[in-house]
């Protein structure tokens, strides 16, 4: 069902869009990168600390559950302990897709690349939703919760995993894992259950990477906020816009990379044989996020293989070569680099962060059409944010 109020807001929001677009210092080589709207409460920056709706980073890294930090956004508010025990056992039960579903992802080509595969997942899951007709925001906000459990589920049915009665056949070792360290188990290769350390880095990479500062696909959201009052509509528009901009997935680049290096001097030859020299991804000239730093810390709790303690190394070689030109790592680059650390393949890694977005999109749509804040277009971001 349509929102009554958001026609207004949509039609302000394309005349000041228009209004961008047409400014002369806007080139059609920009084109609306780094487009930001409206004001958000979800996410803030004050004093060297990140919060969400007020909430401070560290702790919820510290605390280590996704499923606290969704609840947390698409709410603007914590959730108690008993609230807390329903999301889980939500998310729990309704980890399960028919037949049909798991047929059709599993008819796709073997070798798509996996990141095209979130666009589809997620309309896949919309169409054989139990509630189809339900556009109410109450029930597309339900909706939203059965995507999440579901992803998981359809993701390892199309990376070749096999069900028991609509669910992930794992043995006993994966019983215990949380949301986030379930996906983990799906993304990797050997479909290995994580460690708790794993296990726990994994929620601070979802949980560090599930809000932007207002990049273009949570625009896409916040624009569907205004017009409709369905949560799904926000995350298809968004997801397609994200894996549009990913052609050439920087963040496979990324990890390819670090990988191939042998050591840190070889890592910081290639970068002085770079002509230019810079980098193309993950860097930018400005304070490091906090988030970066306490990724980072993450990777470091991860070096418990050679491999791992080599490309650690190179990284750390990388960044402190950028470091001397003013330029300091990204969220993106320090997800990049634990997500690796994980055993997450290359070319799944942008999955992971899409994933992780979803959470930050579906409350960007919410934000938007219960705030009823026009959509502000602003320059604010454009030379500051990562294209993705």
């Amino acid at each position: 069902m349509e929102s009554s109020s958001g026609a207004t807001y949509l039609t302000k929001g394309i005349r000041q869009l228009l209004e961008v677009v047409q400014r002369p210092e806007r080139t059609a080589a920009q084109g609306l990168d780094g487009v930001v709207c409206g004001k958000t409460e979800l996410i803030g920056f004050a004093d060297d600390r990140v919060q969400y709706c007020g909430e401070d980073i560290e702790q919820l890294c510290d605390r280590g559950s996704f499923e606290e930090v969704m609840w947390l956004l698409l709410n603007r508010c914590s959730a108690d302990p008993d609230e807390l025990a329903d999301l889980h056992a939500l998310l729990d039960e309704s980890a399960v897709i028919d037949g049909p579903i798991a047929e059709t992802i599993a008819a796709v080509p073997l070798q798509i690349r996996p990141l095209d595969l979130f666009p589809l997942a997620v309309s896949l899951l919309s169409c054989f939703d139990p509630t189809p007709d339900d556009r109410t925001l109450a029930g597309s906000t339900s909706q939203f919760w059965r995507v999440m459990a579901q992803l998981p589920v359809l993701l390892h049915v199309a990376f070749g995993g096999r069900l028991e009665d609509g669910r992930i056949a794992v043995g006993d070792e994966g019983e215990a894992l949380s949301w986030a360290g379930r996906l983990l188990q799906v993304l990797r290769d050997d479909n290995e259950a994580p460690s708790p350390i794993e296990e726990h880095a994994m929620n601070v990479v979802m949980t560090c990477q599930c809000l932007t500062e207002l990049r273009p696909a949570c625009f896409l959201a916040r624009f569907c906020g205004s017009a409709v009052n369905d949560v799904v509509a926000g995350l298809k528009a968004a997801s397609s816009v994200y894996v549009s901009q990913l052609r050439n997935d920087p963040f496979a680049w990324t990890s390819a990379r670090m990988k191939q290096f042998k050591s840190p001097d070889e890592a910081e030859s290639w970068w002085h044989a770079r002509q230019p020299k810079t980098m193309p991804f993950g860097f930018r000239p400005e304070t490091e996020d906090l988030r970066a730093t306490l990724l980072r810390q993450q990777g470091r709790e991860l070096l418990g293989s050679v491999p791992a303690m080599v490309l650690e190394a190179c990284a750390a070689r990388l960044e402190h070569l950028q470091a001397r030109q003013g330029q300091f790592p990204t969220t993106d680059w320090a997800a990049a680099r634990v997500l690796t650390l994980l055993n997450v393949p290359e070319d799944r890694i942008s999955l992971a962060i899409g994933i992780a977005r979803l959470v930050g999109w579906a409350a960007h749509t919410i934000e938007q059409h219960t705030s009823g804040i026009p959509l502000l277009p602003s320059l604010r971001y454009a030379e500051e944010q990562e294209f993705c």
